[in-house]
């Protein structure tokens, strides 16, 4: 609930530059589950940049040129670590919705972990404001990191 609230403030001000990453992960069907959020204008600046072209339009985009690009700066802009291995996550697909997109990855059969390192750099380059906010939720407890372009990478433990 909160998470929404949140959310629903940044959709109507946007005073600022913010992404959310929900990750979740449950040690029963040992799949890490990632959804990113982030604003369409902001989104199209990022990738504007990060493929060198000023005219880069998302709507105009088709859903597969647009989910390649997304693929591509996605998995190279936001990684995962446990048991000290990078993870190879997959990316599934993206969704509008109002003046945002959601993006969906995965990576499945994860051995249980007490910690995870995150690396995330979206839209750190275009952004000098740029926060990247990460809550994850393994086994029904949540945790957060707020990342930027002073700090890409943190860690979340469980440590017994």
């Amino acid at each position: 609930m909160f998470l929404w609230i949140v959310l629903t403030k940044l959709c109507l001000f946007h005073p600022f530059h913010v992404s959310i990453c929900d990750v979740t992960y449950d040690s029963n069907d040992k799949h890490l589950k990632i959804s990113v959020r982030l604003f369409a204008d902001d989104l199209e600046m990022g990738l504007s940049d990060y493929t060198n072209a000023p005219d880069l339009d998302l709507m105009k985009l088709d859903s597969t040129k647009l989910n390649v690009l997304l693929q591509q700066y996605l998995l190279e802009n936001l990684r995962f670590t446990t048991n000290k291995k990078t993870l190879p996550i997959e990316y599934l697909g993206s969704q509008k919705e109002d003046n945002g997109f959601w993006c969906f990855l995965e990576y499945e059969n994860l051995s249980p972990f007490d910690e995870i390192s995150i690396f995330n750099s979206l839209l750190v380059n275009v952004f000098s404001d740029q926060e990247n906010l990460i809550h994850v939720r393994k086994n029904k407890t949540v945790k957060s990191l707020r990342l930027n372009q002073e700090n890409e990478t943190g860690t979340i433990n469980w440590y017994p």
